[in-house]
């Protein structure tokens, strides 16, 4: 069977509409004058999402905002060494860091004649079917302004979609910024829902950024270039956006002015629990009304009071910067809706000094979603199950599934496998692969293969990675390996490793090591490991030390371990007991055995066996 053949057209060949030619400027969000993406020397850090200042904003950038460079941990010289990269490039901070503007700096610093694309969370995965972008000869750099939207989305940055973004001929370079916090709950949930999101953000280049004001020579560096600025113990961003300044009079306004608080917790909550898209002033009237009544029953409050909280809250304070609590969107109809500011939404998720996080409420999660869309529901349907609410994400997917949404009718089966339905998991599967979604074939495939199933499987994997779908490929190769087929089973683990997929690299080195072609199987795993990939990181450290290169493996080892790999913690401990490093080694049996693997246990007890304990 012929299974080679050119996949850079894959794309149009796929039955998902997301994957359908369409217009560049229906994709982005910002174009320059003539209709085309704009260069990176047209821009401001504003127009990208810095927040303005009275020193700086959109249109009016480069004169009285200098930029104070981040030496502290050496985050600049490194953003400039991962430019142009292959990996996504990650900038990580706190909230209101100076996350945007670094990482503008760095980039308009490296690739000034760059194009800028800047695409909604819900057409990123379009973007590489758009004739535009594929047949540019520009560089372009993808800009994700918090990626954590770009990831709770029914068409969510996956590795596959990075794969495909930057498989044109064309250098593409895909940076994001994301709040701690945020990449601290992406990285926690559930099996299956997250592992792409885990994949995508343990794949990406990382780069930490704290606020000026924890080094000294960066915080003297951020005062000598705003001396009318009191900086205190506050980072220069949040000072410049007036951050601190905004949640006090948040925290003040709970007892001070209970509907104003109200009324910015109720958008806080909106933009906590996943919606997409900006709260239109009747919702959040509406809903702060009835917050009002469950929290405050004592209070009677009129709309005419919540209507002149809202103007308040969407007024930015005399003095504090630029900012609002609340940032005002209009929506195609002219009329109001808003975001809130962001630095309040970490404070209530914890991410601030002096403030403690704040739960949502149970039943917003309903209240908030009554009139919502499919597309909305999926979204905060996954913000849902990352807040580990998997009640509510089941609740809220399901609505989306019976309202006929091929995204949501995959994700329900993935939340209905998490939690051992495989019965209706299966159905669900098998509805959104019958609606054309290649990845729930894949899935649908494997669930059979468990059941023994595996001629049916077969026929899903081939049809799914027949459109492209790498992940299905590598699926079919372990099927086609497992009853001997392995020169077909190579072909697909080759193709599917070319179009990126870092398990089918491994899967590759795995059956070439077998075959004694180390050399070949060695490139592979450090293909795979310079993504990122732990396990390969652990592969390659097998390897290394089968041939006797046991310093080069104890490093690879050490990476994998660190990451969490826990089998290769167990084979970091074997290397280390070897050496006479015992306590090294009893460490990393321990850490291994505490997260249940029982290789390690046993190893444990042999160790402490010889030493009588």
């Amino acid at each position: 069977m012929k299974v080679g053949g050119n996949l850079t057209n894959i794309n149009y060949c796929s039955n998902d509409p997301s994957t359908r030619p369409v217009e560049l400027a229906e994709l982005v969000e910002l174009l320059d004058k003539s209709g085309g993406l704009p260069t990176v020397s047209e821009l401001d850090p504003y127009r990208l999402g810095a927040t303005p200042s009275e020193f700086g904003g959109a249109g009016r950038s480069g004169r009285d905002d200098p930029y104070v460079p981040r030496t502290h941990k050496d985050v600049d010289s490194r953003l400039a060494a991962a430019l142009p990269g292959d990996r996504l490039l990650l900038l990580v901070g706190q909230s209101k860091a100076g996350k945007t503007r670094s990482l503008f700096e760095a980039v308009r610093c490296r690739l000034p004649n760059a194009k800028v694309l800047v695409p909604t969370p819900e057409s990123l995965s379009r973007v590489p079917a758009c004739p535009e972008f594929v047949g540019s000869d520009d560089t372009i750099v993808v800009w994700l302004e918090n990626l954590d939207r770009f990831l709770i989305t029914g068409k969510p940055l996956t590795p596959g979609l990075l794969t495909r973004l930057t498989a044109r001929s064309a250098p593409t370079v895909v940076v994001a910024t994301l709040r701690r916090e945020a990449r601290d709950r992406l990285r926690g949930s559930g099996e299956e829902l997250a592992y792409d999101t885990r994949t995508v953000l343990e794949h990406a280049t990382q780069v930490e950024l704290a606020p000026t004001s924890d080094d000294p020579r960066e915080h003297a560096a951020a005062a000598a270039a705003y001396p009318t600025l009191n900086l205190g113990g506050h980072g220069l961003a949040e000072i410049l956006a007036g951050a601190p300044e905004l949640l006090r009079r948040y925290d003040d306004a709970r007892y001070g002015n209970p509907v104003l608080h109200i009324v910015i917790q109720v958008a806080i909550d909106w933009a906590r629990i996943g919606h997409p898209s900006p709260i239109p002033e009747p919702t959040l009237a509406g809903l702060a009304l009835r917050t009002i009544e469950d929290q405050r029953p004592e209070l009677d409050i009129s709309p005419e009071e919540v209507g002149t909280a809202i103007i308040t809250a969407r007024t930015p304070p005399h003095g504090v910067g630029r900012v609002a609590a609340l940032i005002t969107h209009r929506l195609p109809d002219r009329s109001r809706a808003y975001r809130p500011f962001d630095y309040l939404v970490a404070a209530d998720d914890g991410a601030a000094q002096h403030h403690s996080s704040r739960p949502i409420p149970d039943d917003f999660w309903d209240a908030a979603t009554r009139n919502a869309d499919a597309t909305a529901l999926i979204s905060v349907g996954i913000a849902a199950r990352f807040r580990g609410r998997v009640g509510d994400a089941e609740c809220l997917v399901r609505r989306a599934a019976d309202a006929g949404a091929t995204d949501a009718m995959a994700l329900l089966a993935i939340l209905l496998h998490e939690r051992g339905e495989e019965a209706e998991a299966g159905i669900w599967y098998r509805r959104a692969a019958d609606a054309g979604d290649t990845d729930a074939m894949g899935s649908l495939g494997s669930l059979l293969q468990k059941r023994g199933a595996e001629a049916e499987a077969e026929i899903w994997y081939r049809r799914a990675a027949d459109t492209g779908n790498a992940r299905a490929m590598s699926f079919l190769g372990i099927l086609l390996q497992g009853r001997g087929e392995e020169v077909e089973a190579e072909a697909w683990y080759r193709r599917a490793a070319d179009a990126g997929n870092t398990r089918a690299m491994s899967l590759l080195g795995i059956l070439l090591q077998g075959r004694d072609e180390e050399v070949e199987a060695e490139a592979w795993y450090r293909r795979a490991v310079d993504t990122g990939d732990t396990g390969a990181m652990r592969l390659l450290g097998i390897l290394l030390r089968e041939r006797g290169e046991e310093a080069e493996a104890m490093v690879w080892y050490r990476r994998a371990a660190d990451a969490g790999d826990t089998h290769a913690m167990g084979l970091l401990g074997i290397l280390l007991q070897g050496r006479g490093e015992e306590v090294e080694a009893e460490a990393w049996y321990r850490r291994a055995a505490d997260a249940g693997n029982t290789r390690a246990m046993s190893l444990l007890g042999i160790l402490l066996q010889g030493r009588d304990e």
